[in-house]
């Protein structure tokens, strides 16, 4: 299975949100500057090119984990467990993900980047990849059909609701002038668990899958003749749908993916919050000046990054 994230630009866009809702001092230990955190962003994807099992750390199919009988909710590392166990594990984790147990492993990577078990200095540059990381997961687990093995509706004929709601929807929204400010959630700061809030994130996402597909059959319906045309992306011109099917899809999912989006903002700042924490508030040493070949690999990405940044003012 291999599925597509958020889309690059609304994930550093969450990466960008999420680190303007951070206390001066954490700030401070993420190295003080956005940028390298926003463009690396996207990392995770990218890996998945080069890491066969990349892929199933950005899922967990709950249906299909239920089917066939994955125990989950006593103990949240027996399901894991089971999996491994089984004669052909890896290919039981490609179909069904680890997604949850990523979310937790990726935490505590980031805790140990803050507070080496060596004594050792904090190395930034490992902060910043572990933040990253945890925040592009975190990013992936609120995204409904991350959590069902109907992941592009190619079980219900409905092919392309992936993307439909989780990059066309959201790039579409993050495009508007009048974009509301996400709802203050300041409890959420100060109550992430790295064990039991990913199941949690999870089976909100999931709740939400029946609505999901119910809603691509409705706009389907209302807009399928002029509801798709051709727009640039990059140097290609490719087929997406309009703005004003955009517009419909909105009002039949409610508006539930603006909220959505701005919780995942609100959870990604949290982790990195609770990681702090945990690893005892440390601040961080300075970033050491990169090489031209390492400034040449981050200067694309940090572009678009600092154009996020200035574009993402509202809390």
């Amino acid at each position: 299975m291999v599925i597509s994230s958020w889309g690059f630009v609304p994930h550093r866009h969450l990466h960008a949100k999420a680190w303007a809702s951070l206390p001066p001092e954490l700030r401070l230990a993420l190295g003080n500057d956005p940028t390298p955190l926003v463009a690396r962003a996207t990392d995770a994807d990218s890996r998945k090119h080069t890491d066969s099992l990349e892929a199933a750390r950005h899922y967990f199919d709950l249906d299909d984990a239920h089917a066939k009988g994955l125990e989950l909710w006593g103990n949240p590392w027996s399901g894991a467990q089971q999996l491994l166990q089984e004669a052909d594990s890896s290919a039981s984790v490609r179909r069904l993900g680890m997604l949850p147990w990523q979310l937790e492993w990726s935490y505590w990577r980031l805790v140990r980047a803050w507070a080496p078990s060596d004594s050792s200095d904090p190395d930034l540059n490992e902060i910043v990849r572990a933040a990253a990381d945890l925040g592009h997961y975190l990013g992936d687990a609120h995204v409904p059909l991350h959590t069902s093995g109907n992941y592009d509706g190619q079980r219900t004929g409905q092919r392309g609701i992936h993307a439909l709601w989780e990059t066309h929807a959201v790039e579409w929204l993050l495009s508007r002038p009048e974009l509301p400010a996400c709802p203050p959630r300041d409890a959420i700061l100060a109550n992430y668990d790295p064990v039991w809030t990913p199941w949690e994130i999870i089976l909100e996402s999931h709740a939400m899958v029946p609505e999901v597909l119910a809603a691509e059959r409705n706009w389907q319906s209302l807009c399928n003749r002029d509801g798709h045309g051709f727009r640039r992306r990059g140097r290609t011109m490719q087929l997406a749908p309009t703005a004003r099917s955009l517009a419909v899809w909105d009002s039949l999912t409610h508006g539930h993916t603006w909220p959505r989006y701005c919780l995942a903002s609100q959870r990604i700042a949290a982790a990195w919050h609770s990681a702090w924490v945990d690893a005892g508030l440390p601040r961080a040493p300075r970033l050491p000046r990169a090489s031209w070949r390492e400034q040449l690999a981050l200067y694309l990405p940090q572009r678009w990054a600092e154009w996020l940044l200035r574009h993402s003012s509202k809390p």
